[in-house]
């Protein structure tokens, strides 16, 4: 954060930048519990521009005003952020792993805006959850009084088992879920990762039912398309299921990108979500695609307007 111009205060660090021709300042703090809070001063009358927060203030230059403190915003994120999926380092880790593992990434089935952060872990075919990363206070899982924001992963275990993991570090009764056959476990880096990682094998064997077999003839298909998407372009997951005829399939797509490298070399970074989403934990994604001068837009995504294979 330093490089980017915070210094160290009292209660975090703190960023101020002028702006709109020194006729304003912002002030930004991050607190010592992560928590982001600004505001903007009026450099003529050295108070807070209340209207910035006022609905009732629809003006053009209260706007003009907006305008530029957002854009301010959006370009100190830029210099200072980095996009994750989850809250802590061992959950990205973790997530990381399981899609290496699995050939899974999480998805975020509820839209409302306590939940909207929540990742589901699902089996390719029978979509049955194997695990799910929840952003929660502390308390609600270790019973005290910390209001400390954590992530928390929630996962199946043997029934009639749930007393043998009673005490033990970093795991506790599941969250929201039946305790006899569930488990939460906080990714703090309390718990190890291996151990982290042994927790979820179980819970995935536990939960995956019939076991699925790769259609190897399948497999040689998604890879040919993906082969024959030319420099400078990328396709989504579900164009490519479309193609060789599993229009619902497009996670099945995702996970044989994640195993291609068994089977030859293929250009699976132009291979992105609908959205034009590049992999989580795989940063040399962009790196490949703007080498190829694909550009992304300010969310981080592909333009797929621009930039959309048409086979």
């Amino acid at each position: 954060m330093e490089s980017c111009g915070f210094k160290q205060a009292a209660d975090g660090m703190v960023l101020v930048r002028s702006f709109m021709d020194g006729d304003f300042r912002a002030e930004l703090t991050v607190g010592k519990d992560g928590e982001v809070k600004g505001r903007v001063i009026d450099e003529f009358s050295g108070e807070e521009f209340d209207q910035l927060r006022n609905s009732n203030y629809t003006g053009s230059y209260v706007n003009a005003v907006r305008d530029a403190y957002e854009k301010l915003l959006l370009g100190i994120a830029r210099e200072c952020c980095e996009e994750v999926t989850f809250a802590s380092d061992q959950s990205n880790r973790i997530a990381e792993w399981i899609l290496r593992e699995y050939g899974v990434n999480p998805d975020f089935p509820w839209d409302d805006k306590n939940n909207k952060d929540y990742g589901v872990f699902r089996h390719q075919g029978s979509r049955r959850w194997f695990a799910l990363v929840m952003n929660i206070k502390r308390c609600l899982v270790d019973k005290t009084d910390s209001s400390e924001l954590v992530d928390v992963m929630n996962l199946k275990i043997e029934d009639g088992s749930a007393a043998s993991y009673r005490g033990k570090q970093n795991i506790y009764p599941a969250w929201h879920m039946n305790h006899k056959t569930w488990i939460s476990v906080v990714l703090d880096d309390g718990l190890p990762d291996d151990k982290v990682k042994a927790l979820i094998r179980r819970s995935f064997d536990l939960t995956k039912g019939k076991a699925a077999v790769m259609d190897e003839e399948l497999v040689r298909k998604v890879l040919d398309v993906a082969l024959s998407i030319p420099p400078g372009k990328v396709a989504s997951y579900g164009q490519i299921a479309k193609i060789v005829g599993k229009e619902k399939n497009s996670r099945m797509v995702g996970r044989i990108m994640s195993m291609a490298d068994r089977y030859g070399d293929y250009p699976c970074h132009r291979v992105v979500n609908s959205a034009g989403r590049t992999v989580p934990g795989w940063p040399e994604q962009r790196e490949l695609l703007e080498a190829e001068g694909v550009s992304f837009k300010k969310n981080g995504c592909v333009d797929m307007d621009k930039y959309r294979w048409e086979k």
